[in-house]
């Protein structure tokens, strides 16, 4: 029996739910045992490779309430991303508008480079294959993205004494939905979908990383980082906790 089947085995014993779907993974650099529940609710047990597996089981089974509230939550927040045909009639939100996509086979009459949004809420785009209609449609977000994050993120700037801040609008992923990088980079970045939220969240995922930005002492989310969070967004947990709910749901591109 190899170090991974006595773990296993001695969790086995736990009669742990099946919709956990429980591995264990050694990790060489860790001094105790730690739980990681992953979206959609899958659980890992994180063990040091000296661990006793007697020892493992002890912990999981103590920490079998925490366990279940975090897989509860992280199933109930599982993503379930729209996915769109990319056809006449798809909407698209942009910064709390709501825009039609309409196909041509021309640039109308007193409309810039497509796609391009009107005032009467259609979105124009050139009639090619869905993909490379996917990616016009992403770099529509970008590019409005980027004006919005630049005209927004300066007032952050100004008063958090933030200097030669830049910005970035582009693809992170699935699982951020913006970060900062500090020096030599020094970049507040966004994903190109936060402008697909309603605006308050995109404003709290601008907030969130120009607080960052700030370079605070302590933790990354610590006490002097919550200070900032608190004086520029009072209610910045009620927007995150709303963020985690409808961000599941947002367009990421999938078509």
């Amino acid at each position: 029996m190899n170090g991974l089947d006595r773990y296993q085995a001695g969790l086995a014993g736990l009669q742990l739910p099946d919709e956990w779907h429980v591995d264990v993974a050694i990790r060489p650099r860790r001094r105790s045992v730690g739980i990681e529940v992953k979206p959609g609710g899958a659980v890992t047990v994180l063990i040091p490779p000296t661990a006793d597996p007697n020892q493992v089981a002890r912990f999981v089974r103590s920490r079998r309430r925490w366990i279940t509230e975090k897989v509860d939550t992280a199933a109930r927040l599982a993503p379930d991303h729209s996915v769109k045909a990319l056809v006449d009639g798809d909407e698209f939100d942009l910064l709390g508008r709501r825009y039609r996509l309409q196909f041509v086979a021309e640039q109308p009459a007193g409309i810039g480079q497509l796609p391009a949004a009107t005032a009467d809420r259609i979105l124009y785009a050139r009639a090619e294959s869905p993909e490379q209609v996917r990616r016009a449609i992403i770099d529509w977000y970008r590019t409005a993205g980027l004006a919005w994050v630049k005209r927004e993120g300066r007032q952050y700037e100004l008063d958090g004494r933030i200097e030669g801040l830049r910005y970035e609008v582009r693809d992170l992923g699935r699982r951020r939905w913006g970060l900062y990088r500090g020096t030599p980079k020094h970049i507040t970045a966004l994903h190109w979908a936060v402008f697909g939220l309603p605006v308050h969240l995109a404003e709290y995922v601008l907030v969130h990383e120009q607080a960052h930005a700030t370079r605070p002492g302590g933790r990354p989310h610590g006490p002097a980082w919550q200070r900032r969070m608190n004086l520029w967004m009072p209610d910045w947990q009620q927007r995150q906790a709303e963020l985690a709910e409808v961000g599941r749901h947002c367009w990421l591109g999938d078509h």
